[in-house]
This record gives C-alpha cells, structure tokens and sequence, in this order.
C-alpha cells in the first residue's frame, strides 16, 4: 500500500508549511529522521520566504480582535514585549487616565490566545517604557516610568532603575539588587550580546536633579554575575542625547542604533554602530544613510525590528495615489469594497435580562425597550433626548427601583458608547505600511544603510504609535498601542488598542 512516505519530498514540505510555525511543527519533528529533515527546511524556507516578501513590501495583514468573553489583556501603549518559545510575553504599559500596568501577560501564538501567569515572588513596580529581554529561559525586566502622583502638585514622573528577573518555568519574580547600578531610566534601548545586556539612552533622572534628561550613556549588566559598568565608548562623534531609538544586534562585535527623539519637535533619522570589537576600547562609528526620500515620518514612536538583513519599521503611508493599495486584508474596518459601515450593535445586559419592557404605570405612552432586544439599536441622538425625558412623575413605590436601576443602567452605557464614538473619532484616518531599510552595508568598512524604494504598500491597521513589534517565527507581531499620529497623547478619550495584527507572508504554491 501507498503511504505518505511515497510522496515526493516536495509534497510533503509544503503540507508541513501550512502547519502553524509554533507548537504544531516543532511536534512534526517527533515523527521521524526524515519528518524533521523536512521540517528544518520549511523552517528555512519561511524564514527566506518572509525576507522576500518584506523586500518586496508584500505582506499579508491578520488582526485578532480581544474577545470580550475570554479573560483578556487590557488597551494599553509605551509597554515592553518579548518572545520567547512560541510565546509573546507583554509587561507593564500606561493608559490615558494616569494609570500604569505591572501585571504580565503571556500570548500563547500557537494558540492565538492570551494568559496571564499569577507569579510568586517580587513583583516589579508598575511602570511604562521599561525593557524586558530573554535570556536563558528568563525575563530580564529594567527601569521605566509612572505618572507622578497627584499630591502634592507640581511632582515630575517618577523613573526606576529596578531590576527584575522572571523566572518563567518556576513562574516566580526575583528583584536583583547591585551595588552599581544606572540612574532611574526610561525610554532606553537594550540589546543582549553575548552573556551582557547593552543599553543606551534613555531618559534618566540623576541623584541631585529633579527634572528628568536625556542622555547618551552606555550601560553594560554581566547576565551571569549581575553586575552593572559604565561602559567608555570612544570616537570624535557621538550620539545626540535621546529616548525612544530602535537597538539592533548586527552580529557578535556591531550594536546599531536608530532614530530616537531628543524632546518636543527634535527627532532623529541618523543611525550608529556601536563597535565592540575591541573589548578595551569600544567606539561609535557614523552610519551614512541612503533613500532617505523613503523614510518614514518618526522612528521614535514607532519602534523598528529586525528581520534577517532588513529593519522593518510600520508607519503611515505617506501618500494613497503613488502606489496600488490593497483594502482586501482582514483588518476588520476594511473589506473588498473600501471601509465598512455597519458595525455590530453593543449588547449589554440590564436588571430583567437582556430584552424586556419597562411601561409606566397609568400612562398611554408607548413600552420603551429595555437596552437593546436582539440587534435592535437605539441611535445615540434619540437616546439622548430619550434619557432628558424619563423622569417619573407618577410612579407607583413598587416600581421606583426598578425604573431607577434601569435608568442608572441606560446612562452608563450611554456614557460609555459616547466614549467609545470620541475615541474612534479621536483616531487617525491614516494607516500603518511597510518602511525598510536595508543592513546588507552597515559592517563594511565605511558603513552605510538603505531606505529601501516602497514596490507597493498594503494597508495595514489603523496608523498607530508606542506600540511593540517583534518577530515569532517567520512573522512579525505587532500589539497595542495609541490609534493616532500622536497629536491628542494624554486626552481622555485617547483611542489605546489592544488588537494584535500579524505580518506574514504567502505559502508557496508548488
């Protein structure tokens, strides 16, 4: 008898390569010798796949919307990501309304579902723009920021210089203490080379200042005996100050440093090796940039990730005319026939249930409905004026509570769906496409790097800024996030997500 073994090597390699990349292929390779020959090659082949498909600015857009039903992260921006076996690990982040997160969620990308480990142990304070890198089955979590408090007045952002190590097969918090440590940071970059994490940048807040400033300092943390050195780096050129640059290991000896911002209308397109080869004397060495006509609008909010030879970087598309858009991806707010205009009403419950009348007592007026009854909706304008109408003159002691809990009801969730329509109003009406700079030139000799010329841009999500990207396997994963270019950063109704939206390429027809 025929059995799949008798299929060509060809055959078998693409069935694999519609396995999902996690879990399920790395199982393919219990099979057999010959099953994990096949798999290391469609490994091989995916990764070489998504390098094509990033060159030629053809990536497929996949969004995973938060289930309201399912336990669920919170929206949330300026937070720090990692990924780890088949996981993306999300830490901290700030919302809009003063409030900063310490809490650590787990994204199971085998599964496309969210988990939150309930760690033992040391928990690291809440705090926004921190770092976190693995390394060595462990979560190395450093500095970040939070919102002063609101007593007394007039108090600066509080910066930490915190170390935390997460334990993640013990699922415990470990707070490291040193005897040398840098200043509270926040906005830094890092990078681990080696058995070191090298950071860079940052906004710092030193012992005999109160306001926070920028600096350009290089820190190095041993990740075997954990200790902190001041790294000298020299050069007749340095870095400007900034916060907010994208940090890339070139290979064993060249760190790059990307853009940043050096504060309000000062930020940077210039890039930077940091050259380790001596181990003595390390030293900045100036990147020449090439197609800069094809650089994006801002680095600093938008953080770059590196993908073999190329640094991806998701900003707005920057005009709709030059290039053939594509509105056919899965984001949700688009189909084939451009943005769409029926939205899925809100459902909410109420005391008596999720349908129901509520009639007045000895009136003729006509049953008002009870929140929503199916899919039936009230429009926002009538629901106004419909609130400013109900009050009570005539009614009867048994039904005063119930009329005023669904009453209380109805408000608040009038109020929230105003907040909701400000929010969306509130967003950008741009959206997010693919920059690439190329690195095939940045170790020669006179380094240089290449805005590469866009072929076409898919549209991607809706434009958005502080938000994370990093690679999984043979994809880029981008979560969270404000839905803005920026301009209302700290309004009430900032419009913060908390969709995931996955970059990945096509599976190669034989």
């Amino acid at each position: 008898m025929a059995t799949i073994y008798d299929l060509p090597d060809e055959i078998l390699e693409y069935i694999l390569s519609l396995v999902s990349p996690y879990e399920d292929l790395h199982s393919c390779m219990s099979v057999s010798k010959q099953w994990r020959k096949y798999v290391r090659n469609v490994v091989k082949i995916r990764k070489r796949n998504l390098n094509k498909c990033i060159a030629n600015f053809n990536v497929n857009w996949n969004t995973y919307e938060p289930s309201e039903s399912n336990r669920c992260i919170g929206r949330r921006y300026s937070h720090a990501a990692t990924f780890h076996d088949n996981s993306m690990y999300i830490f901290g982040g700030c919302t809009c309304s003063m409030t900063t997160f310490n809490d650590l969620w787990k994204y199971d990308l085998s599964k496309r579902e969210w988990i939150r480990p309930l760690a033992t142990g040391t928990y690291p304070s809440p705090k926004a723009c921190s770092s976190l890198v693995n390394y060595n089955n462990t979560l190395v979590l450093f500095g970040g920021w939070t919102y002063p408090p609101s007593y007394p007045l007039y108090q600066s952002c509080h910066l930490f210089n915190e170390l935390h190590v997460y334990d993640i097969q013990n699922n415990h918090w470990n707070a490291v203490e040193t005897s040398l440590k840098p200043p509270p940071m926040a906005g830094h970059s890092i990078s681990v080379l080696n058995n070191n994490m090298i950071v860079f940048g940052g906004l710092i807040k030193r012992e005999d200042s109160v306001e926070c400033e920028k600096s350009n300092d290089v820190w190095k943390l041993n990740l075997n005996n954990w200790t902190w050195v001041k790294q000298d780096v020299h050069g007749r050129r340095k870095p400007d100050c900034r916060f907010g640059q994208t940090q890339i290991v070139l290979n064993g000896e060249n760190i790059l440093i990307l853009g940043g911002s050096g504060g309000t209308h000062s930020d940077f397109w210039d890039a930077w090796i940091l050259n380790m080869s001596n181990e003595n004397e390390w030293k900045w060495i100036p990147v020449e940039i090439k197609g800069k006509a094809n650089k994006p609008k801002n680095i600093w909010s938008n953080p770059g990730c590196k993908v073999d030879d190329k640094v991806v970087v998701l900003n707005r598309i920057q005009t709709d005319t030059i290039f053939p858009l594509n509105t056919s991806r899965s984001h949700p707010e688009y189909s084939k026939d451009g943005p769409s205009t029926s939205k899925q009403p809100d459902l909410d419950d109420n005391v008596n249930g999720k349908w129901g009348t509520l009639r007045f007592p000895n009136s003729n007026e006509p049953p008002i409905p009870l929140l929503n009854r199916g899919p039936a909706r009230i429009e926002q304008e009538s629901y106004g004026e419909m609130l400013d109408d109900l009050a009570p003159p005539k009614m009867l002691p048994n039904h005063n509570k119930m009329f005023l809990a669904d009453l209380s009801r109805r408000k608040i969730h009038y109020a929230r769906r105003q907040a909701e329509a400000k929010r969306k109003q509130n967003r950008s009406k741009h959206s997010l496409g693919l920059y690439v700079l190329d690195l095939e030139h940045a170790t020669e000799e006179k380094p240089y790097v290449t805005w590469l010329t866009p072929k076409s841009f898919n549209k991607g999500p809706q434009e958005t800024i502080l938000y994370t990207l990093i690679e999984g396997n043979s994809e880029l994963i981008m979560f969270g996030g404000i839905e803005s270019d920026g301009a209302n950063i700290g309004a009430l109704n900032t419009p913060i997500t908390n969709s995931i939206h996955i970059m990945s390429c096509n599976i190669s027809v034989i």
